[in-house]
């Protein structure tokens, strides 16, 4: 049995296509996927962002509540969160375990954070394949031509600069000026991202065609701002009299209005075509898939890290105050061999991202170790929607502030409980109303779930050496 693992970093639950309830966005490819998978409605990280949720699905165990010992590496990387670090040197990786299996493991990726110095997530697979130039990865250091080039690149992608925003207009040039020279060569579609890195899975799967036994890890980085994608793609939900900059860049914070109302519904475009980008190159490799005869027979997983927010609830970004369902909603899609008549939907139980390991050894029929915090969610391939034991709530972890959802409340809460969100979901479904001052009881009750998953161990400080704030962490980071 071959074994794909498709992530899309930063696509949004909402945004994934009729699957998930959305009839505008266009995603002809995941709606069909869908149609031969397991659908999973409630799952979630169990930690954030990037790193941290990465760890869990190469290893099967929990990186909250980040409680791991620190390492002492020398890195050059600016990004300070906790559970931002390498695998722990004590846990096996993914590529490891299926090698144990006996499988051969590639790894294809453009999410430019697993291959820092020390990181070492690629350790133990069979080949590894590094898509260059995402985001801020140090690809290119100069922007060819003249300095008025890159000036002008810059503006044509920033805000419009007012009293009100000169910093937030400082921070974004600041940001583009890293990412633009890594793109400027770039001229048709097949030099994007996506297109690059399934083209890319498809060399390593011709390259095994006669083997039975491989794991595909593919890891693509898109949707993740910048986002920048072909024209065809952004006119598809721009505004036909737009006539500003293209907002391909997020300022991280509490603050939206720094945007102008049509500057905001550009970003939110921007995105969009970003997502339908990488729909369109999913589907070109199922395609192929399909056409040599691997699909149907393939156990195939799609997910996603997490969301972004775009303006919902008053922020931008990925903030660990704002763990809102735009945060940290996320599609799971399985796919087994054979397929399923579906789309077949799960939704009683809560699911992580650790479960993703666990599950595999299910599909292979194999004794699962038992270090593993995940469950196996191949039950599902001939089981009924039920409710699996402990998996009535989640918690999920990002920096020092941690989410408890359940089917009747969610609670967002620093974990030294000096700040609190509550939110009744039978009478509030969009999360507006918190009413964490007045229900003191039932915050407790669930603060007392994270403390039972966090073995009482929960990180009520972290240490920066670039910033204050974790309301902007993110961008903070690149301004020293």
């Amino acid at each position: 049995m071959k074994i794909f693992i498709i992530i899309f970093d930063t696509l949004r639950k909402d945004h994934t296509g009729k699957t998930y309830g959305n009839n505008w966005i266009h995603t002809p490819n995941f709606d069909e996927f869908a149609g031969d998978s397991i659908i999973f409605e409630k799952a979630y990280p169990e930690s954030l962002p990037t790193i941290p949720a990465r760890r869990a699905i190469h290893t099967g165990i929990r990186t909250f509540p980040f409680n791991h010992k620190k390492l002492d590496y020398r890195t050059d990387d600016l990004v300070e969160s906790p559970g931002w670090a390498p695998i722990p040197p004590q846990h096996t990786h993914l590529a490891e375990y299926m090698r144990s299996n006996g499988y051969i493991t590639s790894f294809i990726s453009s999410t430019y954070h697993y291959f820092k110095p020390h990181m070492n997530f690629h350790l133990g697979f069979d080949e590894w394949h590094y898509i260059r130039g995402h985001e801020y990865d140090n690809y290119r250091c100069r922007y060819r031509g003249k300095r008025s080039d890159i000036n002008q690149a810059v503006r044509d992608h920033s805000i419009n600069k007012t009293n009100k925003n000169r910093g937030a207009v400082h921070t974004q040039k600041l940001l583009l000026k890293k990412y633009l020279p890594n793109v400027q060569r770039r001229i048709c579609e097949d030099e994007y991202f996506p297109a690059q890195t399934f083209r890319t899975t498809m060399d390593s799967v011709l390259d095994t065609e006669r083997f039975n036994n491989v794991l595909y890890f593919i890891d693509e980085f898109d949707p993740h701002e910048p986002w920048d994608p072909p024209k065809q793609y952004l006119e598809q939900y721009l505004d036909d009299d737009y006539d500003g900059n293209m907002i391909i860049q997020p300022i991280y914070g509490e603050q939206v209005d720094y945007l102008s109302d049509d500057e905001l519904k550009c970003m939110r475009a921007c995105y969009a075509g970003e997502v339908s980008l990488c729909d369109n190159w999913f589907g070109y490799f199922m395609q192929q898939l399909k056409t040599m005869e691997i699909y149907d027979e393939s156990l195939i997983i799609l997910t996603s890290d997490h969301g972004h927010s775009l303006g919902e609830h008053g922020a931008i970004g990925k903030i660990p105050l704002y763990m809102y369902p735009e945060l940290v909603d996320i599609p799971l899609m399985i796919k087994p061999p054979g397929n399923v008549n579906g789309p077949k939907r799960i939704k009683k139980s809560y699911v992580y991202h650790h479960d993703i390991l666990p599950t595999l050894y299910g599909f292979l029929d194999k004794q699962i170790p038992d270090i593993f915090d995940g469950k196996d969610l191949s039950i599902f391939v001939d089981d009924d929607d039920h409710l699996i034991n402990t998996r009535d709530y989640i918690t999920c972890g990002m920096a020092l502030w941690t989410l408890c959802k359940t089917d009747d409340y969610a609670l967002i809460t620093k974990n030294d409980k000096t700040d609190r969100k509550l939110f009744d979901l039978n009478q509030d479904p969009n999360w507006d109303d918190n009413i964490a001052e007045d229900n003191p009881d039932i915050y407790e009750e669930l603060f007392s779930k994270i403390q039972k998953d966090a073995n009482n161990d929960l990180l009520t400080a972290f240490e920066s050496t670039r910033f204050d704030n974790f309301k902007d962490w993110y961008h903070n980071t690149y301004l020293t």
